[in-house]
């Protein structure tokens, strides 16, 4: 729903589907409470992605040790654990071209992003421009050319 925006009115969305639902036969869920605000803004997928980039870039930070099992589970997660602070330097070393190329990808995707950008704002300009300027009510007009005389 992030990527949605304030378009849609939560409330009326989460009755209509509770209807629906109701309809069916099926139980509802409890009452839920739709923060006050609405959904979240939208965001900008160009600006989003290029966060997630950046955020991810780095091959060598390591993701959180957890899992899901027990007894067992833990003992692999101190392995885990054990590994990466013994083996840290070759880690390092190993995914330090990976690092770099992955700076060039985000580099690359912002630059793409910020030409996008401008593409749209100079589409919108052009159609402001190109748009009619006849008065409302009145039919558009439309340049007729002439026709060629056909060959026999």
């Amino acid at each position: 729903m992030k990527l949605l925006g304030r378009d849609i009115p939560a409330r009326e969305l989460f009755a209509r589907i509770e209807e629906r639902l109701r309809l069916r036969g099926l139980p509802t869920s409890e009452a839920t409470e739709v923060p006050p605000e609405g959904v979240e803004p939208r965001v900008d997928p160009l600006s989003f992605n290029l966060q997630a980039l950046e955020e991810h870039s780095d091959p060598t930070r390591p993701m959180p040790l957890h899992t899901h099992r027990g007894g067992v589970g833990q003992l692999v997660v101190v392995a885990k654990w054990a590994f990466r602070k013994t083996c840290q330097v070759l880690i390092n070393e190993t995914l330090s071209r990976q690092r770099v190329f992955n700076g060039h990808v985000r580099d690359s995707y912002a630059q793409l992003s910020a030409e996008v950008i401008r593409l749209r704002r100079e589409v919108e300009e052009l159609k402001a421009a190109k748009a009619p300027t006849t008065p409302p009510g009145e039919p558009p007009v439309v340049p007729v050319r002439p026709r060629r005389p056909r060959a026999k």
